[in-house]
């Protein structure tokens, strides 16, 4: 949480955190500062101070209305100096950071984040600073999330659990066709309009794929990040991968909640992998909580598919099948976020919320996978997908 700013700096050793960007490139400038924008902005915060946005012209106004940080430093003069000079801004930027530096930072060890430009980062060392990366800083500030954090993720969860309905429906409905080709609305049914489905479904509610949905049929889902071909043809009888991650529009933060469908009745072998992938499931969400090591919440997974005679790559590093990616990630502003499952030494905290996604996979076979975003408490992890049948057999 914000609050944590401080106390990181003094376990990173830096006096203050200077960045500079537009806050939706930058999910920690967007975090650190509430400012919607794509205009660049820069950021200085010293240790045991609030922090301090610097803007020119009506980017410095908006952030003065739209921030829920309050001070700021006009670089407007300096803007207007480069551009009587007949100069670029991006070229020049020492004429904004040293007088912002100059007047504001207070201490001798500035701290900059990994995503800094490069140019920047000579700047500033032509300049004489003594800079040091702190690519973890924010992330882990991050990592913890306040409950007006855990609602607008539960927001996107509810999104993305009515995306995924939505889709379930359009199965279900389906004919089969020749060569079990779904056919819905006398038409296969393809990858491309179910993508195009679920992109109506979410804009209606605010919410738009952050990144390119996962749709995978049948065996091409041995590939568990496989996006699908727009003309994949869905298929009955084989397990449907649909992995869903939208962002809301409005406040940014994202959801991920994956489901395996299978028009018909399933093989006996996949409802075997189903059975063992739910039972990971129950068993990674009833060992999460606050204060446990990470990698007991991993090994509650990998154990129990081991029970059911799936190999992981956790337990065996050579697996070519089984479950060969990790149980999950934090999830925020971002799909990706702190803390890593593979931080086997680490600890949860209260605050942390996971997705979590247990799937097995084999090559002639295809895969299956559920996933789901809890909320990390001092007791049970908190379901902030709900709603959503895990077993969907349609």
């Amino acid at each position: 949480m914000l609050e944590d700013i401080h106390s990181l700096m003094e376990k990173y050793e830096i006096d203050g955190l200077f960045a500079l960007g537009s806050p939706f490139d930058s999910s920690n400038l967007l975090w650190l500062t509430g400012f919607r924008s794509v205009d660049a902005i820069f950021y200085l915060q010293n240790k045991g101070e609030q922090g301090i946005i610097g803007a020119a012209f009506n980017t410095l106004d908006r952030v003065k209305t739209e921030s829920f940080v309050t001070r700021t430093y006009d670089l407007s003069e300096l803007v207007i100096q480069i551009l009587k000079e007949k100069k670029k801004v991006i070229e020049n930027r020492a004429v904004l950071i040293g007088p912002m530096l100059r007047d504001e930072f207070t201490g001798t060890k500035l701290g900059i984040p990994d995503d800094l430009p490069a140019s920047v980062l000579i700047v500033l060392q032509k300049m004489g600073y003594d800079v040091k990366v702190v690519r973890d800083l924010v992330p882990d500030a991050r990592a913890t999330k306040s409950s007006d954090e855990v609602r607008k993720i539960k927001k996107a969860g509810d999104a993305t659990v009515g995306a995924i309905s939505k889709v379930i429906e359009m199965i279900k409905d389906a004919d089969v066709g020749s060569n079990k080709t779904l056919i819905y609305e006398n038409i296969p049914l393809t990858v491309g309009k179910v993508k195009l489905a679920l992109e109506h479904f979410l804009l209606d509610r605010t919410a738009e794929c952050s990144e390119d949905t996962i749709l995978a049929v049948g065996t091409k889902a041995f590939d568990w990040h496989y996006l699908g071909n727009s003309n994949d043809k869905l298929k009955a009888g084989v397990p449907i991968i649909l992995d869903v991650f939208p962002r809301l529009k409005q406040e940014r933060y994202v959801a991920d909640v994956t489901r395996t469908i299978v028009k018909g009745t399933p093989s006996k072998r996949v409802k075997e992998m189903y059975v063992a992938v739910q039972a990971a499931a129950d068993a990674s969400a009833d060992a999460l909580t606050a204060g446990v090591k990470i990698d007991d919440v991993n090994l509650a997974c990998f154990n129990t598919l081991k029970q059911h005679g799936y190999d992981s790559l956790r337990l065996n590093p050579e697996a070519k099948d089984g479950m060969t990616h990790g149980l999950g990630h934090g999830i925020g502003l971002e799909v990706h976020e702190q803390p890593s499952m593979y931080d086997f030494e680490g600890r949860f905290e209260e605050g942390n919320i996971m997705a979590i996604e247990p799937g097995v996979y084999f090559r002639n076979a295809g895969g299956v996978r559920i996933e789901n975003d809890y909320a990390v408490t001092k007791g049970k992890a908190k379901l902030l997908t709900r709603n959503l049948e895990t077993m969907l057999w349609v």
